[in-house]
């Protein structure tokens, strides 16, 4: 690793911890930030961080314009933290890439798509059910309450009232909580899933709610 990227690395992970120690999450951009260092390694550049280099990063990338747009502010940002201690880095202009605020409609699926899409979910992994088990009630869930992916997933045990049917939604939009009922055939469909998890997985690793489809325990368990 040469000189700059070793230094572009070091103050991009210092970046990182202060922007966690404020209370942002700030996962999807540690990642477009360390993808930066990998494209300076790869490409031997040498410093200062400058707007040709920023820019060609940005496109060099696949994606939409607004994916783009949002890379721009996520390096132009750190681009003003980096100023502070290189002063010959350039400083991006926030309108270089404006980000498009229209909103595409919702597509709505009919009962028929939404079935066809759970029986795809089931024949996901052939190999491994389980996966396949998970998406269907993943999909179901988020079909019947309207949850977010990211909140379903973010499920603790503790956070699923199996008695009642009500979801403790952590952590949600504005880092708010709220409870969430579910109708009784969803209520059904959790226990059923809880009963499997529980019967396959006894001695859970974690207090997830839903096992995760990436793990390696899907390969050595069956339910």
């Amino acid at each position: 690793m040469s000189s700059f990227a070793k230094e572009l690395a070091d103050r991009i992970e210092g970046y990182i911890v202060l922007r966690r120690s404020l209370g942002y999450a700030f996962q999807k951009q540690a990642a477009v930030l360390r993808a930066l260092t990998r494209y300076v390694e790869a490409g031997q550049l040498d410093g200062p961080l400058t707007r040709d280099m920023a820019l060609n990063f940005i496109f060099s990338r696949e994606g939409t314009a607004n994916g783009r747009a949002i890379r721009h502010g996520i390096v132009r940002r750190f681009c003003a933290y980096l100023a502070i201690y290189d002063a010959r880095t350039e400083t991006l202009d926030p309108h270089a890439l404006p980000r498009s605020r229209a909103i595409p409609p919702p597509r709505i699926l009919s009962d028929t798509e939404l079935g066809s899409l759970m029986s795809a979910c089931g024949r996901v992994s052939p190999g491994y059910p389980q996966r396949g088990f998970v998406l269907t009630m993943l999909v179901g869930l988020l079909a019947s309450t309207g949850l977010r992916s990211g909140e379903a997933l973010r499920l603790n045990r503790a956070d699923v009232d199996l008695v009642d049917g009500v979801l403790q939604v952590r952590r949600t939009k504005f880092r708010k909580d709220r409870l969430v009922p579910v109708h009784t055939t969803t209520l059904a469909a959790l226990r059923q899933y809880a009963r499997h998890r529980d019967v396959a997985f006894p001695v859970p690793k974690d207090s997830a709610f839903f096992l995760s489809p990436t793990s390696t325990f899907w390969e050595t368990e069956s339910l």
